[in-house]
């Protein structure tokens, strides 16, 4: 029979737990977080990426979200950075315009490069029972890749829906302390008055969340602005 001494024993040792985790998660989650007015008129002043020496993970995606984002690293100081290119399974045109741009701007010879594909977790249109199998085949696909690269000091998306497994599996890992990763997102410069899907579900959890237009800067507290970017 189960004592009172032993019941609260019980309750203690999942009250503890439970309340560490929740000091946690308000620690680290960036959406509980109160930020400064970072919104300003000109793209030149205050966005600052990356620090030199720090290791960048970049987030490709078909539908111009690669197109975007390369256009956005020319004005960007990774050159001292190493850097790991994702892109989503079958997407190779992503990664071969991502090796094109090393060869064609990245002077450095002493930065690790690392290319990788991940499962895709939706496609356009899918049928939503469909997108949850598949996004569900996608997060333990891209756990098990990330187990392969190195964690990312940042994890720079723009996006495509494979962004969503990545940012939150990097997010738990830093939850209980494994990284420190600093998950930056620029909405595309497509959604003008309203986030995309992955920009809504990605928001809460992103360290910096960048947006092109005034509307979606007015319109979102934690939003950035700093003109168009792309």
């Amino acid at each position: 029979m189960v004592t009172e001494n032993t019941l609260c024993v019980g309750i203690l040792c999942v009250v503890i737990p439970l309340a560490f985790l929740a000091l946690r998660v308000v620690f680290v989650l960036p959406a509980l977080r109160v930020n400064q007015d970072t919104r300003q008129s000109d793209s030149t002043k205050g966005f600052v990426l990356i620090r030199p020496g720090a290791q960048l993970m970049i987030l490709l995606g078909s539908g111009g979200h690669t197109g975007e984002m390369l256009r956005l690293l020319n004005k960007s100081n990774i050159g001292a950075c190493s850097r790991t290119w994702l892109a989503s399974s079958g997407d190779t045109a992503s990664l071969l315009k991502a090796r094109d741009f090393e060869e064609s701007n990245m002077t450095n010879p002493s930065s690790q490069i690392h290319y990788a594909e991940l499962y895709r977790a939706r496609k356009v249109g899918e049928l939503v029972v469909l997108s949850i199998l598949s996004t569900t085949k996608s997060i333990y696909s891209t756990a098990q890749k990330l187990r392969e690269l190195p964690l990312p000091d940042v994890l720079l998306v723009n996006g495509p829906g494979t962004s969503v497994p990545v940012a939150y599996l990097l997010f738990m890992l830093k939850l209980i302390g494994v990284c420190k990763t600093r998950v930056v997102y620029i909405e595309s410069l497509a959604r003008v008055h309203n986030l995309s899907l992955s920009g809504r579900l990605i928001l809460p959890i992103a360290d910096r969340f960048i947006v092109q237009w005034i509307p979606l800067a007015t319109k979102y507290r934690r939003a950035e602005y700093y003109g168009i970017l792309v």
